[in-house]
């Protein structure tokens, strides 16, 4: 074999070796152990991503899914990094606009270590890109409310605008002008007057009128015995008046209860006034001779 080819063979299989050397010192760590962190968003996380933790990198991301609402993501991680339960994951920006990466807490011994199935517990915050988003929805929703004020200003222009509105502003000043000057008339009064002679009289009026109760509470309980008299003579006036009433509807003997009961009785009264009347009738016309012995 000649020289120059050895030599050749010798340089690849360093350069080989020195790539591979690299490579794995680099990325791949014997006995690597996996991880799951559910994220609610992973927004600009990829494949390869490291994963830092205290600041040191410590694995990267293996493999991005989604479950259901939310994203789980799979990491490789140094062996000799311990998991407990409480655990949690950060995404967050690896460089100023791009770029992002996962800052795991490993959580705390009295936790309890985390099982071979257990995830962990991930958490976005929004990075520059997101923010500028929010921004750029809010001057939208800013813009929205410039246009609703400019309407509402231009509707108060024209209201405030219209012309007797102007003038129906103009007399209620003018009636408050005229009502506070009132109050101050009423005020000055008041600090005038006597206040204290007017409770003073005030007090006398209300003792005289309660002197003028007491004096006249016999006669008003009098005259409330009084009434109550009276209604129990008109009740027992009624019991009379409705048990006579009573009688004469049921009584034939007497000659009201014949009138009121006796439909016989009744006719041949009528018919003893008709002849009267009659008979009178023709003494009035004719004239009559009566005989009268009075012994």
């Amino acid at each position: 074999m000649k020289p120059e080819l050895k030599v050749g063979l010798t340089v690849a299989a360093a350069l080989l070796v020195l790539s591979g050397a690299i490579w794995w010192a680099k990325d791949v760590k014997v006995g690597e152990q996996t991880a799951t962190i559910v994220f609610p968003n992973v927004s600009g996380l990829n494949q390869g991503d490291p994963v830092m933790i205290n600041g040191l990198k410590s694995g990267k991301v293996h493999t991005i899914a989604l479950a259901g609402r939310a994203v789980e993501v799979t990491i490789l991680l140094d062996p000799t990094v311990v998991l407990y339960q409480n655990a949690v994951a950060q995404l967050m920006m690896l460089e100023l606009m791009t770029g992002k990466k996962i800052e795991l807490d490993v959580g705390s011994p009295d936790a309890g270590r985390l099982a071979p199935d257990g995830k962990i517990r991930g958490i976005f915050t929004a990075d520059i890109p997101q923010l500028v988003g929010f921004a750029g929805d809010a001057i939208d929703t800013l813009r929205l409310l410039v246009r609703d004020l400019q309407s509402v200003v231009g509707n108060a222009n024209a209201i405030i605008g219209d012309a007797s509105v102007q003038e129906d502003l103009k007399i209620s000043v003018r009636n408050l002008r005229v009502a506070t000057t009132d109050l101050a008339i009423l005020a000055r009064d008041l600090r005038g007057a006597n206040i204290k002679q007017l409770l003073a009289n005030i007090d006398r009026t209300i003792n005289t009128v309660e002197t003028l109760v007491k004096d006249l509470q016999p006669d008003v309980k009098g005259a409330v015995g009084d009434v109550r008299g009276t209604l129990k003579n008109a009740d027992a006036l009624i019991a009379s008046l409705s048990e006579l009433t009573n009688k004469l509807k049921t009584d034939k003997q007497t000659l009201v209860g014949r009138l009121l009961n006796d439909e016989k009785f009744t006719l041949k009264l009528d018919s003893i006034v008709n002849n009267l009347d009659s008979l009178l009738k023709l003494g009035q016309k004719d004239g009559m001779k009566v005989q009268l012995r009075l012994f």
